[in-house]
């Protein structure tokens, strides 16, 4: 990698190289959206949806896509009905991330008289606040982006999360950063999930899936007796039912943990490396179903149950007045063989 003042003798604008491109979206339910273009001049671009909670729709991998885009398309937050099941799927793009919660995630359910839809609100709320820059410590380059949300309403709770996304220059990993804090005064349910989407042509039935989080239990009744193909992925299947699975960590005392998603065809790697304690359940949602061919890895401080499940199996999180909470993720980007197999024998030797 160049210095940047290297780099400066070659360009008029460092931006023909790396860089961040904000815009407005137009046409369709996507019309009006903003959003920033990111690319780290190495080989990996995404959009990141300012309009919704930096959901990242589109993501590229070496000119691969990586994730999924679902067929509603890239929805503006206008569209979003929460109730039920099928208002939230309606808006629902998927996308590499969608970032859900912040009181309440998974399942629909009522708490008190109140119906909670599926994955909460978060994920459909504009960013405040929001920053986009290139930060330079001496000659290592960082795009940078982040932005506040808040979830609250009058004599409710109040809650803010705070997002930071860091792509290095020249470095294929995306580093995020995030904040919860109850700014309300009165302790509030926490439930936060990181929804990683995995699609075609990086997914198919090439793709071998490793994950560290190995206790293991399905969802419902549809995903019993289904969990021994969890590490493997199908051609499209028509009808196919969805399996959801809920991952946890025998040790409790264990910190890392770790996902890494590798397709032997095109020999890329997708890790993801977090800090299990503050994210402790691994939801894994496998749908190989023809048109909606999709792999979920998504950690959250719950599981995707619902908020009433997760309180009941003991597993709900909460956050005290005045009280900050911080999560880490890390993604990495794997095209060199030789870095491929020293991750995928180290999970191998943990019995992943």
């Amino acid at each position: 990698m160049l210095t940047k003042r290297e780099l400066e003798r070659y360009c008029g604008d460092l931006t023909q190289v790396f860089g961040i491109q904000e815009c407005i979206l137009e046409g369709g339910k996507a019309k009006g959206i903003k959003a920033y273009n990111l690319y780290n001049g190495a080989g990996l671009r995404m959009t990141v949806l300012a309009d919704k909670c930096f959901t990242i729709p589109n993501l590229s991998f070496k000119e691969i896509n990586i994730g999924f885009i679902s067929k509603t398309g890239i929805c503006a937050p206008e569209y979003y009905q929460e109730e039920g099941t099928r208002g939230f799927l309606r808006n629902f793009e998927a996308g590499f991330l969608t970032t859900c919660g912040l009181t309440y995630m998974g399942s629909p359910c009522e708490v008190g008289g109140q119906k909670n839809g599926l994955h909460g609100m978060i994920s459909n709320t504009p960013m405040e606040n929001v920053s986009a820059q290139l930060e330079w410590n001496g000659d290592n380059g960082c795009i940078c982006l982040s932005g506040t949300a808040r979830e609250g309403f009058l004599f409710g709770p109040n809650i803010h999360i705070t997002k930071q996304i860091r792509i290095p220059i020249g470095q294929n990993v995306i580093e995020m950063h995030d904040q919860i804090e109850n700014v309300g005064f009165d302790e509030s349910p926490l439930m936060l999930l990181y929804h990683f989407n995995y699609g075609y042509p990086f997914l198919d039935e090439n793709c071998e899936i490793f994950c560290n989080y190995d206790k293991i239990v399905p969802r419902d009744v549809n995903s019993e007796g289904r969990l021994n193909t969890l590490n493997t992925f199908e051609k499209p299947i028509s009808g196919f039912k969805e399996i959801v699975a809920l991952r946890t960590m025998s040790d409790l005392n264990e910190t890392e943990g770790k996902s890494l998603v590798y397709n032997k065809k095109l020999n890329i790697a997708v890790s993801m490396n977090l800090n299990a304690h503050q994210l402790p359940i691994m939801n894994q949602w496998k749908s190989p179903r023809a048109g909606d061919y999709v792999l979920g890895m998504e950690p959250g401080t719950g599981h995707v149950g619902g908020l009433v499940e997760t309180e009941k199996d003991g597993l709900l999180m909460k956050i005290g007045p005045g009280e900050k909470k911080k999560f880490d993720i890390i993604i990495e980007f794997l095209d060199e063989p030789e870095t491929i197999q020293k991750n995928i024998k180290s999970m191998k030797a943990q019995n992943i």
